[in-house]
């Protein structure tokens, strides 16, 4: 099965919930203007879709985190955004073809330039985590969508992190 129509089957077929909307664009890889690319596209999409601004920007924020990494750090050809709605949620998922994981290891020193990129993601996101796909990594993150959503004011550490390994459920699949 080519890896689009995989990607757009396992968001269909896997979700708890029907998703109301599914967008899913690729970028090139190996160019950090992909990561700009992707938090333009899923802004668009988000608005288009009518989501509340404090989601969209938190969307878009999360967005850029896992664009950045998945570049920085896959040495990918490309990479595959996908931004899905239900009814109280959206999610937004970054496939690259790396091999590697994503981990959020603490904060990293005040001098430190970079490694903050999966602390803003938790903040941000009301779950998040990754899984093998298509041959690479989809790290993913869900936000609340819903009237009393709040995403710019969560703590720091209240973003649950699911890893998913093997024959685990898709990341968007709840029971």
């Amino acid at each position: 099965m080519p890896p689009f129509v995989e990607i757009v089957h396992n968001a269909l077929v896997h979700c708890a919930t029907s998703p109301q909307a599914l967008g899913l664009v690729s970028l090139p890889g190996g160019t950090l203007a992909s990561a700009s690319a992707a938090r333009c596209y899923v802004t668009t999409t988000a608005r288009s879709w009518g989501l509340p601004p404090d989601a969209v920007d938190a969307l878009e924020l999360i967005t850029g985190e896992l664009a950045a990494n998945a570049l920085e750090h896959s040495a990918s050809r490309s990479i595959t955004v996908v931004l899905s709605r239900t009814a109280r949620t959206a999610a937004v998922g970054v496939i690259d073809e790396g091999q590697g994981s994503a981990t959020a290891a603490g904060a990293p020193p005040p001098d430190q330039e970079d490694g903050r990129g999966l602390l803003i993601v938790g903040a941000l996101a009301t779950d998040w985590g990754q899984r093998r796909i298509c041959g690479g990594l989809l790290v993913w993150a869900e936000v609340d969508t819903g009237p009393a959503s709040h995403h710019l004011m969560t703590p720091l550490d209240s973003g649950r992190h699911h890893e998913v390994t093997g024959s685990e459920s898709h990341p968007w699949e709840r029971t």
